[in-house]
């Protein structure tokens, strides 16, 4: 999963969340179209720990980058993705109840 706010052709910003790289860069191909933040659901780390660490810091700046301030916003099913992802995740790494605790998931 990717999420991204992008500044379209016509000027609008938009939230949105693409399951492919192929779908963001279709929806920015045209050189008036600008993303603005890029956010790949991606959890790095070699051991567990940086994992773990790695999962908190995406969870954090999708906190910032989901400000409201769009033109669309995401769908209830989008939201339920993302919100699936990190029940998973903090499950996963031992971060389910201070994600449940910052309304994360």
């Amino acid at each position: 999963m990717i999420f991204a706010k992008i500044k379209t052709a016509d000027g609008h910003t938009e939230s949105n969340l693409y399951w492919y790289w192929e779908a963001l860069h279709s929806d920015t191909f045209s050189p008036l179209s600008d993303v603005l933040f890029l956010l790949p659901f991606e959890i790095h780390g070699k051991t567990y720990q940086e994992r773990k660490e790695s999962l908190r810091n995406l969870a954090i700046d999708f906190q910032h980058a989901d400000d409201g301030d769009t033109d669309v916003t995401l769908s209830y099913g989008e939201i339920g993705d993302i919100a699936d992802f990190f029940e998973r995740m903090g499950k996963k790494y031992g971060l389910l109840r201070e994600f449940r605790e910052n309304c994360i998931c």
